[in-house]
């Protein structure tokens, strides 16, 4: 089988947080399995690489996204093809706002967003930062660390990734109204405000991009080894850990 091709947008202007290390992750469980990856970056200026098989955006400072959003959506055609052909996505909190609709700055400028997640960002003047942790909908445990200054709403009736217990996710303190969630899902695309980074701390959600990034070629993920279940036994250890220091 050919290597699985991973797509990191802008690590340079948005790969603050550890978010490096949601790719290396992807990589690393690729290769304990026996295959093989490819890792292609997109700066500014750079064309969108279109024979992609899973695709990373990580996070930044609002001047960061100041930076990229014109060669971002000027790829918007390009992004929107892959992510019509069921290829999964995976955006960190500023790459997030800027894959959702539009995003509107903290002195009211309104940017268009790519528009892959259905959501709608608005940042504010006040930032939380501190430990997350919640439940997904499988009742599975989700934690890490978010670092944000954003209210987040969720468009079309779409899932968050979990109902938060202890932090904020899409809210931003006192903008709170009903019960706090993180993230969006659609289909197989994933947004979040979990640094840590995210999926070394949650690795199921690294193989269910993988799984999906693999159904593409006609293939299944391969059953984890030792390596990874050790790895995966480090990740709960860590999550509990969390949840010890900030409580249920």
């Amino acid at each position: 089988m050919s290597a699985v091709r991973i797509l990191h947008l802008y690590p340079r202007e948005l790969g603050i947080n550890g978010d490096a290390g949601n790719v290396a992750v992807l990589v690393r469980r690729l290769e304990w399995r026996g295959l093989t990856a490819e890792v292609f970056t997109k700066g500014i200026g750079d064309p969108m690489p279109t024979n992609v098989d899973l695709v990373h955006i990580g996070t930044g400072q609002a001047a960061a996204q100041r930076a990229v959003h014109a060669d971002l959506v000027g790829s918007t055609g390009a992004l929107r093809e892959i992510a019509d052909d069921g290829v999964p996505m995976v955006a960190i909190t500023a790459g997030w706002q800027l894959f959702g609709r539009e995003l509107e700055l903290a002195d009211g400028t309104v940017l268009e967003g790519v528009g892959i997640l259905p959501s709608r960002a608005r940042l504010v003047n006040d930032r939380v930062i501190g430990e997350i942790t919640g439940r997904g909908p499988d009742g599975a445990l989700v934690a890490g660390f978010e670092n944000h200054g954003a209210v987040t709403t969720l468009l079309d009736g779409a899932s968050p990734v979990m109902t938060v217990s202890k932090g904020f996710g899409n809210a931003c303190r006192d903008e709170v109204s009903g019960p706090r969630i993180d993230g969006v899902r659609d289909g197989v695309n994933l947004g979040t405000n979990i640094h840590g980074p995210f999926l070394p701390m949650n690795p199921s959600f690294a193989d269910e991009l993988l799984t999906a990034a693999l159904a593409r070629k006609g293939a299944a993920l391969p059953e984890a080894d030792d390596r990874i279940r050790a790895v995966d036994e480090l990740a709960r250890k860590a999550r509990e850990a969390i949840v010890g220091r900030v409580g249920r």
